[in-house]
């Protein structure tokens, strides 16, 4: 479990719901589950940069990837700024960016 910023913006030719916002609820090195104020399609690919606080960091780090969007699920009840559950697999990610991850993921 790792609760971290995250900021969304859409991939070349890709569209983005204007105002989503997004929190990280789990995090792997294949992947996140963030959720969201508004809801994303399935497929759909987007680019989000990460920031990783605590674990072994003095000092916040940033991480850059792309991600597609493998579901999206509408949790009711839940605050509408955390409404969906939207769980994405990295699709492409800079080495030293993955293993700085991996290296932050060891020590949570």
């Amino acid at each position: 479990m790792a609760r971290l910023d995250v900021r969304l913006a859409p991939a070349p030719g890709q569209d983005l719901p204007p105002g989503l916002q997004a929190v990280t609820v789990d995090v792997a090195v294949g992947g996140v589950r963030c959720a969201c104020n508004l809801p994303l399609e399935p497929q759909t690919i987007l680019r989000l940069t990460l920031t990783l606080v605590g674990g072994d960091l003095r000092q916040p780090a940033t991480i850059e990837a792309e991600a597609r969007v493998r579901r999206c699920s509408e949790r009711p009840g839940a605050p509408e700024i955390r409404r969906y559950e939207v769980a994405m697999e990295f699709v492409r990610m800079a080495p030293q960016d993955k293993k700085r991850l991996q290296t932050y993921l060891n020590y949570l």
